[in-house]
């Protein structure tokens, strides 16, 4: 799905659950509005009905209805509706304890009128329905009546005159909201187009000054993202280079000793191959460290944390040096004071603690001692290598974290306390580098707090 579909698709979406609600909303309260109103209007008209009989009894009260009451005048009979201010679409009928008509108006439905019951009540006459009202007062009986069917018309005009706004105001509302969400993705919308006009190369940081609190957080992982990207992108170009620049000198190497050992014979040629197979043993351990480094400056982790005892640890590093130090001639002490557990990744700290231990045997004397020291100081793990060399300048102590700086030998790779110092960053741990009394003192600090934990 392109960008532009997939934002009509989430605007509609969002307008279609918008006017659901609403539709449904007025679903639920127009049949309680509808009742309410039918009620109201038939208390209305109800009333008018019982208005209506109250009046004309008040008027029949004007006139002499003595013998028409006695029963000595029957069937005096005259209409009211003509004289009095009634509404046309009732009809009325008075009369005497007797029974007898006083008034009646004009097509009345005398089989409504024929009910004596007091108050309201509903009638049926040749299939159609009257609201009928009785009211009894001095000696008189008045009945007003109204057809239903007058009031359904009056309610069905109501429903109209009612739904009619409630539609426009529907399709009203949806309108607004139809705008206000166009509105509310203008900052998206702006968010695809700076997106869009950038190039693959172009890895900086989204700068938006007018972005809603709402969108912030995804600007805020876009320009994380963007970050990590660049990142990377520095390390793969920085790999590059120094792969192309550290292997060309080896491998130039490698190929003058083989053709040495190709045109000569005897105890040249086999001098060359020994040459030859020293650079190649020095290629390769100038490809570990940068693939270990590499890896290391990653975001990705290279093993899963482990709890294991420090003496564990530094037997670990210990046992990919000895082969070395016995080439140089060099004794490895260590001395364990550390009886804990560490929860940390044993590849990350087993490969420092061997680099520290490789550089400090390359630039030992014969003979000497080189120690590895295990303490703990108050929160932090401390590893300390010491060798009995010259040590180094106080200018160089700075520079030895560098990539390919090398001491007093030139046969490392330099890569050594640039990997220690990346895993120790790894760690949010510290290094520190330092000529001691007899030669180079080397510590990493490591916080038990953060990604090492001792239990």
């Amino acid at each position: 799905m392109r960008p532009a579909k997939a934002k009509d698709y989430l605007r509609w979406q969002l307008l279609w659950r918008i006017g659901i609600a609403v539709l449904l909303m007025w679903l639920l309260l127009a049949p309680w509005l509808l009742m309410s109103v039918q009620k109201e209007m038939q208390n209305t008209l109800d009333n008018r009905l019982a208005a209506s009989a109250k009046m004309l009894m008040s008027l029949m009260a004007q006139y002499d209805l003595d013998p028409l009451m006695n029963g000595s005048q029957r069937n005096a009979l005259f209409d009211p509706a003509d004289n009095l201010d009634l509404p046309a679409t009732l009809a009325c009928k008075v009369a005497n304890v007797a029974g007898d008509v006083i008034a009646v108006s004009h097509d009345a439905p005398e089989k409504v009128f024929s009910t004596t019951q007091q108050g309201y009540q509903n009638r049926m006459q040749d299939g159609e329905q009257w609201r009928v009202f009785n009211l009894s007062q001095g000696g008189l009986t008045i009945t007003t009546a109204e057809r239903l069917e007058t009031r359904d018309t009056l309610m069905r005009s109501v429903v109209i005159a009612a739904g009619l706004p409630f539609f426009f105001s529907l399709a009203g509302t949806l309108a607004v909201v139809w705008f206000g969400i166009l509105q509310g993705f203008k900052p998206l919308h702006s968010l695809t187009q700076n997106m869009a006009r950038r190039n693959t190369e172009d890895l900086t940081a989204l700068i938006w000054e007018q972005r809603p609190a709402e969108v912030r957080p995804l600007v805020d992982e876009i320009n994380r993202l963007l970050q990590r990207m660049q990142q990377s992108l520095l390390r793969e170009r920085r790999f590059t280079g120094d792969v192309a620049h550290e292997l060309r000198t080896p491998l130039a190497g490698i190929k003058t000793q083989l053709q040495v050992a190709r045109l000569t014979q005897g105890g040249k040629a086999m001098h060359a191959l020994v040459q030859a197979e020293k650079a190649t043993d020095r290629l390769q351990r100038t490809l570990d460290q940068l693939l270990l480094l590499a890896r290391v400056e990653g975001d990705g982790q290279l093993a899963e944390s482990t709890r294991l005892p420090v003496a564990e640890i530094n037997n670990m590093a210990l046992s990919d040096v000895q082969h070395l130090a016995r080439q140089h001639k060099v004794t490895l002490r260590c001395n364990d004071v550390v009886d804990e557990k560490v929860h940390a990744s044993a590849i990350l700290l087993s490969a420092a603690l061997r680099n520290l231990l490789e550089n400090a045997i390359r630039h030992a004397p014969e003979n000497s001692v080189v120690t590895l020291s295990v303490n703990l100081d108050e929160d932090q793990l401390c590893w300390t290598v010491e060798d009995e060399g010259p040590g180094v300048s106080e200018k160089l102590l700075t520079e030895l974290t560098r990539r390919f700086v090398h001491g007093h030998h030139s046969d490392g790779s330099g890569l050594g306390l640039a990997i220690v110092d990346a895993i120790v960053r790894r760690f949010k741990g510290e290094l520190q580098i330092a000529n001691g009394t007899s030669g180079l003192r080397v510590t990493i600090r490591i916080p038990l707090s953060s990604s090492a934990n001792v239990v």
